[in-house]
């Protein structure tokens, strides 16, 4: 049973830290997801392009919107590692 308890102590500890690696594991996650974010829209703006047939409309019209979604999740992360 102490062992049991100990294990709990270790688990609440390692929460605590600043310096937990799952926390880190978690950022590098969300900026990781920035990049899909500002490409995979240009992505699907070729595609589109090709489907009806246009030239680097679609493509630029997703470059644009990921590049302001990338921003944004990029000010987003930013605000709340400030505010800590």
């Amino acid at each position: 049973m102490s062992s049991e308890i100990q294990n709990q102590k270790k688990i609440e500890e390692n929460d605590s830290d600043d310096d937990c690696p799952r926390k880190d594991i978690a950022l590098a996650v969300r900026i990781s997801n920035i990049g899909f974010e500002m490409v995979f829209p240009a992505v699907i703006g070729v595609g589109l392009d090709y489907l009806f047939g246009t030239v680097a409309l679609f493509v630029v019209l997703g470059v644009v919107l990921g590049a302001v979604l990338g921003f944004w999740q990029l000010i987003r992360i930013a605000s709340k590692t400030d505010n800590k």
